[in-house]
């Protein structure tokens, strides 16, 4: 009995022993797991409770033009937030932060005293002088953050090229967004101790990682031109008062956008961010997402493709009676009554769609197709901007005959405007159609080359030869025809003008794009110029009237900027073409009797109206014009 007792002590003693072992292994093992194994996560997971931090915003990088003008710069600001465990004097606080900051004092105090969130958010960018009267009243628990805030020297000026940023300064719209990797920087913060409430414990070591500042960009833009491009825009709206107006003006021998502006527009300093539709809509950038049919300015391009294939040449004579029949349909040209005999070159100045309607048919599905392609029509170019649009080309395969009549003279195609500019500017460079590009170079703080744009070629469109040939036929149309109101004295300009009448629901309606592309100098152009008015409301809507002075007033702006001294073979030129002429009275007339006398006065005509009695002409009578100069007669 008493020997089983002993027995049953000794086993409950080594029982109690191995437990005691037990929990010594199982303490070793904890303290195992706890210092080595999850050390780094218990650490980390420790300071997320006892370290509180602060985010340095980055300094965003310039924008700068191609002489290094500032588009868009940075200035510092502050980010203002409120630790309301650290608060001592919640109603002082928070009547000093509304009445500074202008803000509600209710809102304000509510999180001031909000201690559920070890942070909250009061004002982001608060300009410098604001926030120096808070840091002046060193008030406990109230804590700024330094950050930056955008700003655009030229206000209004390339509203869609470089867009803007949101209030944090990331990317929104334009170049600010397309190069917001580059711009944006690299985030830096300031590392502080607290206690469970987040209260910031005094004398304790903090760490402070700094911002890395974003890099400069250096756009091809040179602001004294677009300068230039935004007042001949401004002078456009408010004479011919269109829904929109577009402006491009490229280095053709490059690709380079010198300049690039649409109407309407806002001050980037004070986007209307309270109206979304307006503001979605007004920094679109029409040049280079939105596509038009192109009317008279695509035959430069008709021309120049039918010369490369060698189906006509500039003295090929042709009879206009002022329509065409394809498939059935007639095919009208803008003058009624027809232009009658004349060459090719008579045709391009005359802008006479039955001739381009014979090019095209000449030419064949298959090979205006192929043009398209080399042109870059149906695919995009490749610019440095978000939302390009790859223009809108009928399925070769279901192409009409009476589809590609029209496709001659610019309709039953479209394309964006940076698409125009460039294949027209490929057919007077001798034939290279360029890659069309903003960004210049990229450079880092310190002055280093991050990124640098060569000239891109992206195909051969015709041969050097041709393009000879239409820079003449362009110079004609200039001092010849209807877009004589380009024509500098002493200068040598060429260009085209363009009407295209709008589809509403698959039928044609009466809303109208006028437009005109332009080079200079027209022997061997160092610019070209594209203007577009899309529905001007004065009741003119041809190219030569709507667009083409805006053009000029560009060139001339250029010229001056520029220094470009007058070539001496043009003074035959400026005596032929002095403004003499004095207009007639044609109102009241009838339509034959009004073309008598415009024509025996040298001049040319468009009839707007199918009437026959003249109601309104342009320019007004007793108004002195050039010869050769284009009369509007509206029956």
């Amino acid at each position: 009995m008493y020997n089983n007792s002993i027995v049953g002590l000794q086993k409950r003693l080594l029982a109690v022993f191995l437990l005691i072992i037990s929990i010594f292994f199982a303490l070793i093992i904890r303290l195992f797991v706890v210092q080595i194994v999850k050390s780094k996560w218990l650490q980390s997971k420790a300071s997320s409770q006892w370290l509180r931090d602060l985010p340095i915003n980055a300094q965003r990088g310039n924008i700068l033009d191609v002489n290094g003008s500032v588009l868009a710069e940075s200035y510092s600001s502050y980010d203002v937030y409120v630790r309301a465990s650290m608060v001592n004097e919640p109603v002082k606080v928070a009547m000093l932060l509304s009445s500074t900051i202008g803000l509600d004092y209710d809102d304000t105090f509510k999180k001031v005293t909000n201690t559920t969130v070890s942070e909250s958010l009061i004002k982001l960018q608060l300009e410098d002088k604001l926030a120096k009267k808070i840091i002046d009243a060193n008030l406990k628990g109230v804590l700024l953050s330094e950050n930056n805030k955008r700003h655009y020297p030229y206000g209004n000026l390339l509203t869609q090229v470089l867009g803007f940023t949101t209030i944090d300064n990331s990317g929104q719209a334009g170049i600010e967004l397309y190069a917001d990797k580059y711009l944006q920087g690299v985030k830096g913060y300031a590392l502080e101790e607290s206690d469970v409430n987040g209260r910031k414990i005094d004398n304790t070591l903090s760490k402070y990682i700094p911002s890395v500042a974003g890099c400069n960009v250096k756009l091809t833009i040179d602001v004294n031109i677009q300068q230039i491009v935004e007042n001949a825009l401004d002078t456009l709206c408010q004479e011919q008062k269109p829904k929109t107006a577009t402006a491009i003006v490229m280095n053709p021998n490059t690709g380079e956008i010198v300049a690039m502006s649409s109407k309407p527009s806002f001050d980037l300093n004070n986007p209307p961010r309270d109206d979304v539709g307006s503001l979605l809509n007004q920094v679109k950038n029409l040049s280079i997402v939105d596509v038009y049919e192109p009317g008279s300015t695509f035959k430069v391009l008709t021309t120049a493709t039918a010369l490369e294939e060698k189906v006509t040449t500039p003295n090929e004579g042709f009879y206009d009676s002022g329509y065409r029949i394809v498939d059935g349909e007639k095919i009208k040209c803008w003058k009624l009554i027809g232009h009658g005999q004349q060459t090719m070159t008579d045709g391009l100045c005359n802008s006479c769609n039955s001739v381009f309607v014979d090019l095209a048919l000449r030419l064949g599905t298959e090979k205006m197709y192929s043009y398209f392609k080399k042109y870059g029509f149906g695919d995009t170019l490749g610019v440095d901007f978000l939302g390009e649009a790859q223009g809108i080309l009928m399925n070769k395969e279901r192409v009409k005959t009476v589809d590609l009549a029209r496709m001659g003279f610019g309709q039953a195609v479209a394309v964006s405007p940076i698409q125009l500019i460039s294949a027209i500017c490929s057919v007077v460079n001798g034939g290279n159609l360029y890659q069309p590009y903003f960004i210049s170079e990229i450079t880092d703080t310190n002055g280093k080359l991050v990124s640098k744009t060569t000239p891109k070629v992206i195909n051969r469109t015709i041969s050097e030869n041709t393009s000879s040939t239409i820079r003449t036929m362009l110079e004609r149309v200039v001092t010849k025809s209807n877009a004589i109101e380009a024509f500098i004295p002493g200068h040598r300009v060429s260009g085209k003008t363009g009407t295209s009448q709008k589809y509403e629901n698959g039928r044609i309606v009466q809303k109208y794009v006028s437009s005109f592309v332009g080079a200079y100098p027209a022997d061997k152009p160092d610019y070209v110029v594209l203007v577009i008015a899309d529905e001007p409301s004065t009741g003119n809507y041809f190219g030569s009237v709507v667009a083409t002075p805006y053009a000029k007033l560009i060139f001339k702006g250029i010229i001056d900027y520029k220094q470009y001294a007058p070539s001496s073979d043009v003074e035959n030129q400026e005596k032929e073409l002095e403004r003499n002429i004095k207009m007639p009275n044609l109102i009241g007339l009838s339509l034959t009797e009004a073309i008598k006398k415009v024509t025996s006065l040298g001049l040319q005509y468009e009839i707007m109206g199918e009437n026959d009695r003249v109601v309104s002409q342009t320019p007004p009578v007793d108004t002195f014009v050039y010869k050769n100069a284009v009369v509007i007669i509206g029956t």
